[in-house]
């Protein structure tokens, strides 16, 4: 059979592509995915059901990268590894293996870009990008809780949530004090174009479920007849009659077939697609060839142009005494600010996270009891708008062997000038009336194993880290950055 559309990928984009698509009753849309299919929500794995915090067996343990320590080996994530920097060991990238893909097991948070990014797009050429033209599909695709007005949709199938600032944990309430009395000011959405400043968080987790695509998107379309979900199958290669795409070499279950579209579309993700292309003969024609691989069109751009946000963690141990709650504290405030000097409007992002297992790099069996987990306050600082670029290219001909991915984090000095200014006003914040008292001892680096209840002392910062003079790409860009002195 021929289909009108044959969409590669389930995930964020895919999902949507095929519910969107299948409207057309007289149109017909194959999807194909590599990971399984769930179309049953009762028989939902938890660890995709449910937000990280939300759980009702949340994660214990955590790795160097934040993550729940499940996570790199879970079956629905590609488990793929990358190079953050020259000096840093091998780095977890993972992306979702399963219909709804990433939006199906990442950490749920629901922030859009600012208008600048999309208007810059527009000035490319991209005229159908520009912020005016893509607001009317961000109010579409959701149903805002909170906000009911022109920048908000309310019968969308994404639900999404403002954390309620009358719930924060007091050092949540504290962090958002101190970013006010460092000068920032405060926003009731992060989602409004001209916002900035510290302000309530943005979810898409509804009542504990993370609601991914599959959930949103792909169960109103599954009734379709004229949609075709097929699972666990892995597309080898795309099939050209001269430049134009025609169909797919497939694989499922140890057989290979062809399927074949009137439109192929790429929806597998910033590692699958380029992946595809550069398997299928598109790409720059000295790597291709390299490779053995006969190309198709040389199309140097391929693969280049890799970015991601890196990102800095600084985690405190809790006071003496502190109450300590078993599982982490829900929600919280977030800040998006501009670097001094930036012209790249909200750059920056800060987020605080209470109660949370410590980071660490060697993954071991947690506790049993929840109770005997230690807890601590973590901040995580993000670069949202790197300048840095990095690289995915093949090291196989074959499908099954992952592409070399280099992100080339914090190469472009102002990457290093805009993290390391933000540790400056941080170690003011030890002045400022109870943020202090709700932190203990503080420290930059991922444990090395998984602590228990004792006290920390090891790695803890005694003095303000050296702020001015920021490392050349640093041992542990992503997930965290030892300092150099």
């Amino acid at each position: 059979m021929k289909y009108d559309y044959v969409i590669v990928g389930a995930g964020s984009a895919g999902s949507v592509l095929a519910c969107r698509l299948s409207e057309d009753p007289n149109c017909s849309v194959l999807l194909l995915e590599a990971g399984p299919d769930y179309p049953d929500f009762e028989k939902l794995p938890d660890e995709l059901k449910y937000g990280f915090s939300a759980a009702p067996s949340p994660p214990r343990s955590r790795t160097a990268s934040g993550h729940p320590s499940w996570l790199p080996t879970n079956p629905h994530n590609w488990q793929f590894t990358a190079t953050a920097t020259n000096l840093a060991p091998p780095m977890q990238v993972p992306r979702g293996k399963v219909t709804g893909g990433s939006s199906a097991i990442n950490s749920s948070a629901f922030y859009r870009g600012t208008a600048e990014d999309f208007d810059a797009w527009a000035a490319c050429g991209n005229d159908s990008w520009s912020y005016e033209k893509v607001l009317p599909f961000f109010r579409r695709l959701e149903t805002d809780a909170d906000h009911h007005d022109d920048f908000h949709g309310t019968e969308g199938p994404i639900f999404v949530h403002h954390s309620d600032p009358g719930s924060w944990h007091e050092t949540q309430r504290a962090f958002c004090d101190a970013c006010v009395s460092s000068g920032f000011q405060e926003t009731e959405d992060h989602n409004h174009p001209d916002s900035g400043g510290v302000g309530p968080g943005i979810t898409n987790n509804h009542q504990g479920i993370r609601f991914s695509t599959a959930l949103g998107y792909l169960e109103l379309a599954r009734h379709r007849l004229n949609l075709t979900i097929k699972p666990d199958c892995h597309v080898k290669r795309i099939t050209f009659e001269g430049n134009r795409a025609k169909g797919l070499i497939v694989e499922s279950g140890g057989e290979a077939f062809a399927v074949e579209g009137e439109e192929i579309i790429l929806s597998a993700g910033a590692v699958g697609s380029p992946h595809l292309l550069l398997l299928s003969g598109v790409g720059p024609a000295d790597h291709l060839g390299d490779l053995g691989i006969s190309v198709v069109h040389d199309a140097p751009g391929v693969g280049r142009n890799l970015k991601d946000h890196p990102k800095i963690y600084v985690t405190w141990s809790l006071p003496e005494g502190y109450p300590v709650q078993s599982r982490s504290a829900p929600g919280g405030a977030a800040l998006r600010f501009t670097a001094p000097g930036s012209d790249l409007r909200n750059d920056l992002g800060i987020s605080l996270s209470c109660f949370v297992p410590p980071r660490r790099h060697v993954i071991e069996e947690p506790p049993q009891n929840v109770d005997d987990v230690l807890r601590v306050t973590e901040m995580m600082i993000t670069l949202l708008l790197p300048t840095s670029q990095g690289e995915l290219k093949l090291t196989s001909p074959d499908y099954r062997v992952q592409p070399a991915m280099n992100y080339n984090y914090f190469a472009e000095p102002f990457d290093r000038e805009r993290c390391g200014q933000v540790f400056g006003w941080l170690w003011s914040w030890q002045t400022v009336p109870n943020w202090s008292g709700s932190l203990g001892s503080a420290w930059l680096l991922p444990m090395k194993t998984c602590p228990r209840k004792t006290p920390l002392t090891t790695g803890c910062l005694r003095k303000p880290p050296p702020i001015l003079t920021f490392p050349a790409p640093a041992a542990w860009a992503h997930p965290t950055i030892p300092w150099q002195s």
